[in-house]
C-alpha cells in the first residue's frame, strides 16, 4: 500500500485509467474529447482526492460520476445536446463498465505492451517520460526543447495510433480462437 497521498492517487488511477477512459470515450464518441477530457478529469481527481472515500464507493465508480459531470458540461458548451444521456442511462453505463471483465482488462494491457513495442523509439521515450516516469507534459516539452502544444499533439497521435493497434489485435486475437466450424475438435 502506498504511504503518500501522491502514490496512493497515482496508483489507483493507473488501475482504473483504461476503464475510465472507455467510459469517457462511450460518452463522446470522439477520441481527440476523450483525450482531453480526461486529462481533465484526472485533474480534478487529484483535486479533490482528498474528498474521496473509499467506504462509500469504489475509485472507479467516484471517478465515472466525477467524469459524467466533465463530459456533461463539455457537450452544454460544445451545443451537442443531441448526445445528452439521462442520467439512468449515465448510471447503467457506469456499472458496465465497473463489471467490465477483467480478462478482456488483461487482455488489452497484453496488447497494449506489443503495440508499443511497435511504436518509434522516440514514441515509447515520449510516452515513459510523460506517463510512466510521472514527469509530466511540462518537463518533457522544457528537456526535449519543444512546445508543450507540440507534446500534447504527440501524444494524441501516438494515443490514437496505440488505441487503432489495440483494437487489431484484440480482433486478430479473437479471430485466432474461435472454432473453425470444418475441423472436428
Amino acid at each position: 500500500m502506498p504511504d503518500h497521498p501522491t502514490e496512493e492517487f497515482g496508483s489507483k488511477l493507473i488501475e482504473i485509467q483504461s476503464r475510465l477512459h472507455g467510459y469517457i470515450f462511450s460518452l463522446t464518441r470522439d477520441l481527440s474529447d476523450t483525450d482531453d477530457l480526461f486529462q481533465q478529469t484526472a485533474l480534478i481527481l487529484w483535486n479533490k482526492f482528498d474528498q474521496f472515500n473509499e467506504e462509500k464507493s469504489s475509485f472507479l465508480t467516484w471517478a465515472c460520476g466525477v467524469a459524467r459531470f466533465e463530459v456533461m458540461n463539455f457537450l452544454r458548451s460544445r451545443s451537442r445536446k443531441k448526445l445528452y444521456l439521462s442520467d439512468e442511462l449515465n448510471l447503467q453505463l457506469i456499472q458496465c463498465v465497473i463489471e467490465q471483465d477483467d480478462n478482456e482488462l488483461e487482455l488489452r494491457k497484453e496488447a497494449l505492451e506489443k503495440c508499443k513495442s511497435h511504436l518509434r523509439d522516440r514514441d515509447r521515450e515520449l510516452i515513459t517520460e510523460c506517463y510512466a516516469d510521472k514527469n509530466g507534459i511540462h518537463t518533457a516539452a522544457t528537456r526535449m526543447k519543444r512546445s508543450t502544444q507540440s507534446i500534447h499533439n504527440s501524444l494524441r497521435r501516438i494515443r490514437a495510433a496505440l488505441f487503432g493497434c489495440i483494437e487489431k489485435t484484440l480482433l486478430q486475437s479473437e479471430h485466432e480462437n474461435q472454432p473453425n466450424p470444418g475441423v472436428e475438435t
